[in-house]
């Protein structure tokens, strides 16, 4: 059992798997569960086609940071319990980065993250973060696959 664990969320379903996984793992009391978004524009930018880049790219940030704390509020209250205090943060910076920075800054004991299957084309283009944060975690690091129905 641990009483400080990470969980890095998108705010996608399939990221938000690790989450009963995490709890399962806490100490049953005094615990912290920290939440972290990484808002890394870069990839909002090019997820939908360099010909739809909006101009106003730091208003862009500004709207993903807010959709992404307030992502985080909405589970920090369905998480918080007398026993659990749920952490949250949302950092603008690539999230391979920030995942392991803020264990290193914050005395994580474990990562729990959930791993997407990637083609081989995809992996060696992006690189996994799941991979490079196993890497350079300064702590454990447990990888949630989704199961396939899960995954749809």
């Amino acid at each position: 059992m641990y009483k400080k664990i990470l969980v890095p969320l998108d705010g996608s379903p399939k990221a938000a798997l690790a989450l009963e996984a995490a709890r399962q793992l806490l100490e049953p009391e005094h615990s912290e569960l920290h939440l972290l978004v990484a808002v890394n524009l870069g990839q909002v930018l090019f997820a939908d086609r360099q010909d739809k880049l909006p101009k106003d790219f730091e208003r862009l940030g500004e709207q993903q940071m807010h959709e992404a704390g307030a992502y985080l509020t909405e589970l920090q209250g369905q998480l918080a319990s007398p026993q659990i205090t749920c952490h949250t943060r949302v950092e603008q910076a690539d999230p391979r980065e920030a995942i392991v920075n803020y264990c290193k800054d914050h005395g994580i004991e474990l990562v729990v993250m959930t791993s997407f299957s990637k083609s081989k084309l995809e992996r060696w283009v992006t690189g996994s973060v799941a991979d490079q944060v196993l890497r350079a975690s300064p702590c454990p690091v447990m990888i949630v696959r989704p199961t396939q129905s899960s995954a749809s």
